[in-house]
């Protein structure tokens, strides 16, 4: 959920007041995080520490620019601090709003010239003049309008996130920040379009503030080949790194998420094996990086070789396996089972097996060998294009069987494989054509 800081001086002015009120619920109502210093200081506090930290998180602002906010100190050390962010980063949105009879040579007068380039917001001052006491009463009905009409437009109505993890919207804001430097509005636009976004959405796109946000969730929603036609729009605006990690990003998106949590591993420390009908191992690794929304530092994952034809072919699996958990953790050709031990700081382990065509007594050998060498280590069997029947399952003698529901359909892992692989494909092709 990005975050708006809204500076201003509004008490003991009621159209300040209401402006600020009705800013504050409106950015609200469209999914943002507004932070107000009000809500920071308590009577007789300084200038605190949380607020320094919210002008230097917030990633937009909004400044109230009244006859008291001209004159506050308060305001003018803000205002400080988000224009230098500004210079330092010019997709670093503020949003100046005339309130009343203020003008624009008003806020140079005071002081605040830099602010100026920046196209400001007006509240038209149809109020009576406050300073002659014939205010009271009045209605603020109008100027509140307005207020919606000409600040809000530049704030993209944002789908609700609240539901959603703290690994989600950083998911999210990655998307975002790799969007931005596309630095193209037009671009963006395209890409939309791409997207299918048409009519009246198209104009969270052209926002302001929370357009990079509003495609982010777009594109992890779009689970086809739209997704290729966005990217192809946005790529004359991206370098080549940039595009080949966005791309990273948005390639699980056809997983669906809910099917994806089954691969997480238990809240305690417990063993665990994981049922999946589906043929690749890169399946099974897009279930994971879906699930832990492509945060890569949570998880490792490497798949074990093919099915064993030798004449012991128990011991032939067990030793494909200990291999691959030899190379997962990164040891040497060598370092004895005995040393293995999980990575530290509590990423986790998965092992992908092949299970397709293999007899459940030998599945049922290699998955007790592996939980008693490796406790920690999280095992996905990959059954093929279909699940096998309770009766094979239960034959497995796995107790902490976890099955993937819904189950994939043949023609859905396929398309799904090619989507992934045309998306990974995006950047070699343009290499191919071109030079940024």
């Amino acid at each position: 959920m990005p975050t708006v800081f809204v500076s201003h001086s509004a008490k003991g002015d009621p159209l300040a007041t209401a402006v600020q009120q009705s800013l504050t619920q409106g950015l609200r109502a469209r999914h943002y995080d507004v932070r107000i210093d009000t809500d920071a200081l308590r009577p007789g506090q300084d200038w605190c520490p949380l607020l320094f930290h919210w002008l230097g998180e917030c990633d937009a602002a909004v400044v109230l620019f009244n006859a008291k906010a001209l004159e506050s100190y308060w305001v003018r050390r803000e205002v400080n601090i988000l224009m230098w962010r500004r210079a330092l980063n010019p997709s670093f949105r503020v949003v100046p709003v005339l309130v009343g009879q203020v003008s624009s040579k008003d806020v140079q007068d005071a002081g605040f010239s830099d602010v100026l380039p920046v196209e400001c917001a007006r509240i038209p001052a149809t109020a009576p003049d406050r300073t002659a006491g014939d205010s009271a009463g009045w209605d603020w009905t109008g100027e509140l309008d307005s207020l919606a009409d000409v600040v809000l437009k530049e704030f993209a109505d944002l789908p609700d996130d609240s539901e959603d993890s703290d690994d989600m919207r950083r998911w999210i804001s990655r998307i975002a920040a790799f969007l931005r430097r596309a630095g193209d509005q037009q671009a963006l636009k395209g890409a939309a379009r791409m997207l299918g976004i048409d009519g009246e959405d198209l104009q969270h796109v052209e926002s302001q503030v929370g357009s990079c946000e509003f495609l982010a969730h777009q594109m992890l929603g779009t689970a086809d080949a739209r997704l290729i036609g966005a990217l192809v729009e946005l790529a004359p605006h991206l370098g080549m790194d940039a595009l080949e990690q966005l791309v990273t990003q948005v390639r699980p998106t056809w997983i669906n998420a809910e099917s994806a949590r089954h691969l997480l591993p238990p809240a305690a420390p417990e063993r665990r094996t994981i049922a999946l009908n589906a043929s690749y191992p890169e399946t099974a690794d897009s279930y994971v990086a879906r699930a832990v929304c492509l945060r890569l530092d949570r998880y490792y994952m490497k798949a074990a070789g093919g099915i064993p034809l030798g004449e012991d072919a128990a011991q032939e699996l067990t030793e494909q396996c200990m291999d691959a958990v030899r190379q997962l953790l990164n040891y040497r050709p060598g370092t004895p089972v005995s040393a293995f031990q999980p990575r530290p700081g509590g990423a986790w382990q998965y092992l992908t097996i092949a299970v397709q065509g293999v007899r459940p007594a030998l599945v049922a050998h290699v998955v007790q060998e592996l939980h008693a060498q490796f406790p920690w280590l999280l095992i996905v069997l990959l059954t093929g294009a279909a699940m096998p029947d309770e009766e094979t399952l239960r034959s497995w003698c796995v107790d902490d069987l976890v099955v993937v529901t819904p189950y994939l359909d043949e023609h859905e892992e396929i398309e799904g494989d090619r989507l992934a692989r045309d998306l990974s494909g995006i950047v070699g092709r343009l290499n191919g054509s071109r030079r940024l």
